[in-house]
């Protein structure tokens, strides 16, 4: 019964937050001309018909695809816990019976962990290898995710194929605010049209 559980979690739960991540990061692909080409220049070294484990091994894409899980991360709270002992986390005592509700959006905008925290910057994943404390989007520690590699694994081939076969930009100049949908955080409307 765990099993299937786990496994309807990662085809039903995976589904809407991979989508709006990918979809996230088509915006901030497409919204700044120099992660862009970037991006596009490193694909280029794939060459034709490239193997899905060679573009899941390009590091720009990777940190791409990690900060736009980080600047919104497709659910902004984990699961909450519940203190079965008296503990205290960073200075702060809770008493046994205290629901203790992580943020995952607030970890992602500290300014001492991701400095400019407001900005797309995926060169802060080439230069750091981020604890599994600081960088939340799955979870943390033995909790984390069960689909935390599918979902870095769908969203890298996603984008590849598309970036690869598809010339797209945005509309406009308008910016993309977050909205709440359902259990995740979505991009208000955003359109692409093709050039």
């Amino acid at each position: 019964m765990e099993l299937r559980d786990d496994l309807i979690i990662l085809l039903l739960g995976g589904h809407e937050t991979t989508s709006m991540s990918i979809t996230w990061a088509l915006y901030w692909i497409h919204r700044l001309p120099q992660v862009y080409d970037k991006l596009m220049a490193e694909l280029d070294t794939l060459g034709d018909n490239p193997d899905s484990s060679a573009i899941t091994k390009l590091p720009y894409l990777n940190a791409v695809c990690h900060e736009t899980l980080r600047i919104y991360p497709p659910t902004i709270l984990g699961a909450y816990r519940i203190a079965q002992e008296p503990i205290e986390i960073m200075g702060y005592h809770f008493e046994p019976g205290t629901y203790i509700l992580p943020c995952i959006y607030l970890t992602h905008r500290q300014e001492d962990l991701y400095p400019e925290p407001s900005h797309f910057r995926p060169e802060r994943f080439l230069g750091r290898q981020f604890s599994v404390y600081e960088f939340v989007a799955f979870g943390g520690g033995s909790r984390r995710c069960i689909g935390y590699a599918l979902s870095l694994f769908e969203m890298k081939l996603i984008l590849a194929t598309i970036l690869t076969n598809l010339k797209l930009a945005l509309p406009d100049n308008r910016v993309i605010k977050p909205v709440r949908s359902a259990f995740t955080v979505a991009p208000s409307p955003m359109y692409m049209i093709p050039t």
